[in-house]
């Protein structure tokens, strides 16, 4: 029997290991999920884990670390992992006399060789050579250099690009009963040209009531450098004009406004702690074998570890707790605030600092889709009830965009005592689309094929390759581009491409199919806009789409199966979802209201 590693094709004696995964993935994401949670209570020296990691105000490092934050972007290994507790089981149901893994993968050969040995089973690795991109690439060259000097380089370039934002504003604060903090994203915001008018597609909707019940909003952003900011100055620039209507559309800073040296030095500081206790903490890689399994864990995610706690992604971390202190520290009380849930790691340094300097009620709103595979949303229950010390920061509510989200969290074990509800705001305009939804044009002599873009460069590139060779020449194809990256056109010839710039409610209709990659959250837009559609996999990740196990909606891996995707698609009977099935919507707000109500 051959299992694959990568890639969904199976057939005659040949199975894949993601489709396996993709089978049983309540199982195995629980598996991940149960560890992680064990890894953090592991005992060294008689202490946990989070014990060993507490700084002097209560928050411990560990919450701020990859490991917690389980993004399968930033941290792709976890998806390793979760193929090694597939590979586990498989073994265990098929119990072969040999394994042989053909692979150039050194960290996946010691991972399996240890099980192999643990499970009794011979073993053997087939070397392959790496790719000549791999072997010589900057990646690899990266790789190379220890992570300490990869930390100190990024703290350093870091500062320098970052010193100009201490130009933002930090006196405009408002304070008293009426004020409320929104921390947000420096991205999905549209061009205050002249005017200065402030609109974030995250919040849409909300800018209008908050003037409506006379609320008093400060906006804490995060730069993220992107095609409409790519420089500080343009940053600066915007906050500027948005400010300039203050007491309309509220206060507008920057957290990078806080940066300072004694940031940096405190940064520092905690730094050489954390470097110095990973050699009081070497004897960790006990723990990295989970408890009722024969895998370990260590030689896939050793290098994640140095990394998480003395290297650039450790920096990072810091950086995200001191700013967020000294940001917090230095506003006036808030009675209330909110900000985007993902449970990434600044969230957690956020929550702390808002708690530490005893602000109001915290509110984390989740903004988007909560996707099968995106670990960040699941939390093991024990680690959330947790009554130890040093518990991970939580807000004191979440508020919840549809039944889809309110189900999930349950499932995952959320205390019901912590859900609220809220619009699905980014979403509102889906219920004028679906009332306006045309029906299918049968006769239509040309296809109009929607392309959705990724949030990354591979994702959207690999979906315009593998359309350029599945091209239809009775198609004609435009691209939406996601707001963190976008394409030049004429890079693909052959789609001749048309680029949508407008929202995506405004151009549903005058389209037959949209394709789009795995990771891509619009494609749910399209799919309640009636559109038929077809989702690129990766052959490397489980289904990470939003529509996984929605009926009528083509999965493919290979330009093969988009061809036959693309050909047959407009056969497939439509299955006319329902967007209240999925997001709650109301263009009054009324959830949001009971939400923003400051007492």
């Amino acid at each position: 029997m051959v299992y694959r590693w990568g890639g969904y094709e199976e057939g005659g004696a040949v199975r894949s290991i993601l489709c396996y995964v993709d089978e049983h993935g309540e199982r195995l994401r629980e598996k991940y999920i149960a560890w992680i949670h064990a890894l953090g209570e592991a005992e060294i020296d008689g202490r946990r884990l989070i014990d060993h990691l507490a700084f002097e105000d209560g928050l411990s490092f560990w919450w701020v670390t990859p490991f917690v934050e389980q993004s399968p972007w930033k941290t792709p290994v976890i998806i390793d992992a979760i193929r090694l507790f597939a590979l586990e089981e498989v073994l265990s149901e098929q119990a072969p006399e040999e394994v042989c893994l053909v692979s150039a993968d050194k960290r996946l050969h010691h991972s399996v060789r240890e099980l192999c040995r643990n499970m009794d089973i011979a073993y053997h690795w087939r070397q392959q050579a790496e790719p000549t991109g791999r072997r010589f690439g900057r990646s690899r060259a990266i790789r190379i250099v220890p992570h300490t000097v990869r930390a100190l380089l990024y703290l350093l370039f870091y500062a320098l690009e970052r010193w100009p934002l201490r130009q933002s504003d930090r006196a405009g604060w408002f304070g008293g009963g009426k004020a409320l903090l929104f921390c947000s994203y420096f991205i999905n915001i549209s061009d205050p040209g002249e005017g200065g008018q402030f609109y974030s597609r995250y919040w849409q909707g909300l800018h209008r009531l908050l003037q409506q019940m006379g609320l008093q909003a400060n906006w804490l952003h995060m730069y993220l450098p992107h095609a409409a900011v790519s420089k500080p100055a343009t940053a600066l620039k915007w906050l500027s004009r948005f400010n300039h209507k203050r007491q309309e559309q509220g206060f507008h800073t920057l957290i990078d406004a806080y940066l300072s040296w004694s940031v940096l030095l405190r940064v520092l500081k905690r730094w050489i702690w954390l470097a110095a206790a990973t050699w009081r903490l070497r004897s960790i890689k006990h723990a990295f074998k989970p408890a009722g399994t024969h895998l370990s864990l260590w030689p896939l995610m050793r290098g994640e570890w140095y990394a998480a706690m003395r290297g650039k992604k450790a920096v990072e971390s810091l950086l995200f707790v001191e700013l967020f202190d000294a940001a917090l520290g230095s506003a006036p009380r808030q009675r209330k605030g909110f900000y985007l849930l993902e449970n990434q790691a600044w969230e957690r340094a956020f929550v702390h600092a808002w708690k530490k300097h005893a602000h109001g009620e915290l509110v984390g709103v989740q903004h988007t889709t909560i996707r099968f595979w995106d670990l960040r949303y699941f939390v093991s229950p024990s680690t959330l009830c947790s009554t130890a010390s040093h518990p991970i920061p939580q807000p004191g509510c979440v508020a919840l965009n549809g039944k889809m989200a309110v189900n999930a969290c349950l499932e995952m074990g959320l205390p019901k005592k912590m859900i609220r509800y809220c619009e699905a705001l980014r979403f509102e305009y889906l219920k004028d689309v679906q009332a306006n939804r045309l029906a299918p044009q049968a006769t239509r002599k040309e296809m109009k094929i929607l392309i959705l873009g990724d949030h990354t460069r591979s994702g959207t590139e690999r979906l315009l390759r593998m359309l350029e060779g599945a091209y239809i020449s009775s198609a004609s194809y435009s691209f939406k581009a996601h707001p963190s990256f976008t394409i030049q056109p004429e890079k693909y010839p052959l789609l001749h491409l048309k680029t949508v710039t407008d929202s995506l409610g405004r151009n549903m209709n005058g389209f037959d199919i949209a394709c789009a990659t795995h990771h891509t959250s619009a494609s749910l837009d399209a799919f309640l806009s009636g559109l038929r559609i077809v989702v690129l996999l990766d052959e490397n990740e489980p289904n990470f789409s939003p529509l996984r196990g929605q009926p009528n909606v083509r999965f493919v891996c290979s330009a093969e199966e988009l061809i036959e995707a693309l050909q047959h698609t407009g056969q497939d009977a439509l299955s006319n979802p329902v967007c209240d099935d999925f997001f709650f919507l109301d263009r009054e707000l009324p959830r949001w209201k009971r939400l923003l109500e400051v007492v």
